[in-house]
């Protein structure tokens, strides 16, 4: 198989690596409202799926190769399926900000495992810095936003949900590089939908809300729809032309958003810890930027010699 050749730009994965942070946090507030609201977190995970992935399709037709439906599959399950359901029981038993902290893990486990599977990825003290300012931000602004108690089963989830984020990072920068991003994402997010589907299925979970539909809910469920298709066509993107170490970024803009989504939407208050904590993350953009390689088209690939694998 041919490794897919990444069309460079000017400013790298970047503009792709903001666009998909807003997007996620914004969809982190649609899901939140839907879960108040009575859906259950399996219907709000295998429902945008589908929305994108029949979107995606009838828009492009795609035509896989048999490899590309089983890259694309695995990308479903560990990179789209797991982290959004087990994100979503999370956010169901947690408020927003300890459910923002905890997803933040998972850039700081990516970092982790592509030390030591990519040859460009080895960690650094720059990118060390950018990881420990991220997650102090984070927590800074997590600790003023939101109120309710914590539940340990919610941290539980939220905790899975950021392993399965976090090494699902990897194989999507690895089979984004070796086919491509546009001949991954409808396989990847019919196969999200199948599973959670199928979960949901078994579980005799129904797909109505508790209180009946309400226009709104139609509307918040494309909007999710949208957000599903374009945040990881854009994130596969960022992975053919960008490192892990840059990708990871996504992770810790989306609780950004998400308090100032908060303020915009729901009147949470600006507090100090929110100004503080923006300004933390934002910096550690920088210094992940910086400690991050920018590759060339074929410089970041899974070494086919073990013997150049970094140890």
């Amino acid at each position: 198989m041919q490794t897919a050749t990444p069309t460079p730009t000017r400013l790298g994965p970047w503009p792709f690596i903001v666009f998909t942070g807003t997007l996620f946090g914004t969809g982190g507030l649609i899901a939140k409202g839907l879960l108040d609201d009575g859906f259950n977190p399996f219907t709000i995970t295998w429902m945008p799926a589908l929305i994108g992935a029949v979107v995606i399709y009838l828009i492009r037709r795609p035509r896989p190769t048999w490899a590309q439906v089983g890259a694309a599959s695995v990308l479903g399950v560990m990179s789209t399926a797991a982290p959004a359901l087990f994100f979503n029981f999370g956010f169901q038993r947690l408020p927003a900000g300890t459910a923002s902290l905890l997803v933040a893990l998972g850039p700081t486990i990516t970092a982790l495992i592509a030390h030591f599977v990519f040859a460009d990825e080895r960690f650094n003290g720059i990118k060390a810095a950018g990881l420990g300012a991220a997650l102090l931000g984070v927590f800074v602004l997590s600790s003023g936003s939101g109120d309710g108690e914590t539940s340990l089963a919610g941290v539980g989830f939220m905790v899975i949900g950021s392993l399965f984020g976090g090494t699902g990072a990897i194989f999507g920068r690895s089979f984004a590089v070796k086919y491509g991003a546009q001949d991954l994402i409808s396989a990847q997010l019919m196969s999200a939908a199948v599973s959670v589907g199928l979960l949901a299925l078994i579980g005799g979970q129904g797909v109505a809300p508790d209180g009946g539909w309400e226009r709104w809910h139609v509307i918040a469920l494309l909007g999710l729809g949208a957000v599903t298709l374009f945040g990881f066509g854009a994130m596969l993107k960022a992975n053919e032309i960008g490192t892990t170490g840059q990708v990871s970024v996504i992770g810790y803009l989306v609780p950004v958003v998400g308090v100032v989504g908060g303020v915009l939407v729901f009147n949470d208050a600006v507090t100090t810890s929110v100004v503080l904590g923006g300004l933390l993350i934002f910096g550690s953009i920088s210094l992940i930027a910086i400690g991050s390689k920018s590759r060339h088209s074929d410089a970041s690939r899974w070494p086919n010699d073990p013997a150049e694998r970094p140890s």
